[in-house]
This record gives structure tokens, C-alpha cells and sequence, in this order.
């Protein structure tokens, strides 16, 4: 079968393009909706089984699309000690982070589950000025402007938390360790993945390896109460559910790589901000959350921290893109103008 990027020149790139975002809008908000249910409605309480069995449908998913039907490029990795070893510690971030923001659904609303994981930027400057700022050898730095747009992140955080009707300090908790570990996540990946990986590619490299760190977890510490109530939830319905759960969050992994691949980075950038408010105000419609205005208050000042941040490194990629084109090009200059003195030297021979 032939690959999905060889198809593409034969399809409207808008067309495509506009599909590709609308499905990547529907399946981000169903795997919220669909986990936050899962909790609420079919009471299974069980985040580290409910991940697992996410990393496994995700492993299935990727191994057929790179694979069997070759829809996208493998990336081939050079294995190695040391490259195994990147990969397992970025395995144990991705499910760990995964992991805490189920737990954080199954105690908080997800308005505010999303609120408080709008910090993610936050610590990501944080982490990275700390203790990632001069690794290999080059330092990083911020910007004023990204430092300033901390202030409204963080205070549309404390507002949403301190204004929470249902509040919950194991939910806030756990949603403050996913954001965390998102922001060690990106950081980490930049620094040890010696290639450019897409979504789909991670996933085969790495949702093995989480399936083999959370099974044995989850049958450790949850087997026993999930064989002792099965029966109240019946005998194939959360079994359909549950997969349902880890096929869509396996395609908004593929559905994420087309509308990177599809779309500029400004309207991916723009779409994951417009995402977070599409995803609060549909889970409030739909599970009926209490609110109240300082809550929403927060909330809103915590996205425009965000839709601010993300501004701010749009900007920068856009110059540092610019930069390294203009450097291209001025190699290309020097090639041919040294290639034109070659010349010159060997016809006045």
C-alpha cells in the first residue's frame, strides 16, 4: 500500500488540510470526554490498567500503520545500550504522565484538569533555567517577554484552584505532576532523541515498553478490585469502552502528525489553544460542572498566558527558521562564487 504522504499531491492540501484539523479537534476532546466518563459514568477507577491498556491499543495501532500498511514512513532507530536506555526513560516520563493525568480525571472535573495543565509552560521555563539551561554546551535562554507571560499562566491558575467548587487536592495533585511531567518530557526528548521523531514513530518505539512497565503495575496494585467488581459493570461493555478509549487516543496521535505535517506551525499553535477552551466548555455542557465566575475567570486568564507563550515561541522558530534559510542560502552564494573563481583560474591557465 502506498504511503499516505506519496497520496497527498493527488488531494486538495485545504481540503486535506481542514479534514485533518477537524478530526485532530474531535478526537482530542473525545479522549477527555470519553476517559472523564469512564470514571464518572462506568466507575472504573483504575488509571494505571486504563493507560496500559491505551498503550497497547496505541502499540497494535502504530505497529499496522508503519508496518503492515506502511500509511507513514518508519523512522528506523540505530539500537543501542545507550539509545535504548534514552528510549526507555522517555517510556517511563510519556506513561507516567499519562498515568497522573488519568488519575487527575478521576477526581477533578476536566475544566479544571485542563486549567491547571495550561501550567505545562510554565514549567518548562522553570526546569529548563534550573537545570537544563547550559547542556551540551549551549545555553538557553528566555526572553522578557516569555518570563511575563509566567504572570498570567500562574495567576490564572491560583484563581481557577482557589475558586474550584469541586475541588479535590489528590486531583489537583496529580494534574500538577502531569503538567511536570509533560514539561520534563519535551525538555528530556529534545535533548537525548538523536532524530527527528513524529507522534505515530514514538508511539511504536516507546508504548511497548510502557505496556511492559504498566501491566505488571496494574495487576500489582488494581487486578484484584477490578476482578472483584466486573460484574457490576457488566461482561463486554467496558471492555469495548476501554479500547474505544485507546483506539482514539492511538489516532490523535496519527491525526496530530497529518496536521503538523498538513497545517504551519502557527495554526497548529493557534488550533492547541482554541482546543483547551473547545474541550472545557464542551465537558462543562456535558457533565454539568458547578462553576462560577472567578473559576472561569481563571480559567481564561490562564489560556491568554498560554495563547501569549505560544505566540512567543511561534515568533522564535519563525526567526530561527529565517535565519538559518538566510545561512543557507549565503552557503549557496559562496559555493557558486567559488566555483565561478575555479573556473576563472583555469581558463587564464
Amino acid at each position: 500500500m502506498r504511503s499516505i504522504i506519496s497520496n497527498i499531491n493527488n488531494i486538495d492540501n485545504n481540503h486535506l488540510a481542514g479534514g485533518a484539523l477537524t478530526l485532530w479537534f474531535i478526537l482530542n476532546i473525545s479522549t477527555l470526554i470519553l476517559n472523564k466518563y469512564i470514571y464518572s459514568s462506568l466507575y472504573f477507577y483504575y488509571p494505571i490498567t486504563l493507560t496500559a491498556v491505551h498503550m497497547f491499543v496505541c502499540w497494535i495501532g502504530s505497529v499496522l500503520v508503519l508496518r503492515v500498511y506502511k500509511l507513514i514512513p518508519l523512522i528506523p532507530v540505530q539500537w543501542s545500550g545507550k539509545q535504548f536506555i534514552n528510549i526507555m526513560i522517555l517510556s517511563i516520563l510519556f506513561c507516567s504522565n499519562i498515568v497522573f493525568g488519568n488519575v487527575s480525571l478521576r477526581w477533578v472535573p476536566v475544566s479544571f484538569m485542563q486549567t491547571v495543565k495550561s501550567s505545562v509552560p510554565l514549567f518548562t521555563v522553570i526546569l529548563t533555567s534550573l537545570f537544563f539551561s547550559n547542556v551540551g554546551g549551549k545555553k538557553t535562554t528566555f526572553t522578557r517577554g516569555t518570563y511575563l507571560s509566567m504572570i498570567p499562566i500562574v495567576g490564572g491558575v491560583c484563581v481557577a484552584s482557589l475558586s474550584e467548587v469541586n475541588f479535590n487536592q489528590a486531583g489537583f495533585i496529580a494534574a500538577l505532576a502531569s503538567s511536570i511531567l509533560s514539561a520534563v518530557f519535551a525538555i528530556v526528548s529534545g535533548l537525548i532523541l538523536t532524530q527527528q521523531m513524529n507522534p505515530v514513530n514514538l508511539l511504536y518505539y516507546m508504548s511497548p515498553i510502557s505496556c511492559g512497565l504498566l501491566f505488571p503495575l496494574g495487576a500489582f496494585m488494581e487486578w484484584n478490585a477490578i476482578v472483584n467488581e466486573w460484574p457490576l459493570y457488566g461482561e463486554s461493555k467496558p471492555i469495548i469502552i476501554l479500547l474505544l478509549s485507546g483506539l482514539i487516543a492511538f489516532l490523535l496521535n496519527t491525526f496530530t502528525f497529518l496536521v503538523i505535517k498538513l497545517t504551519s506551525p502557527l495554526t497548529y499553535t493557534v488550533s492547541g489553544n482554541l482546543k483547551v477552551v473547545l474541550s472545557i466548555s464542551i465537558s462543562i455542557f456535558i457533565f454539568k460542572n458547578e462553576t462560577n465566575f472567578f473559576n472561569v475567570l481563571g480559567c481564561g486568564i490562564a489560556i491568554i498566558g498560554v495563547a501569549w507563550y505560544s505566540n512567543i515561541k511561534y515568533e522564535e522558530s519563525k526567526t530561527k527558521l529565517e535565519q538559518q534559510q538566510q545561512q543557507q542560502s549565503s552557503k549557496q552564494l559562496e559555493s557558486i562564487y567559488e566555483e565561478k573563481l575555479d573556473k576563472e583560474s583555469l581558463l587564464s591557465k
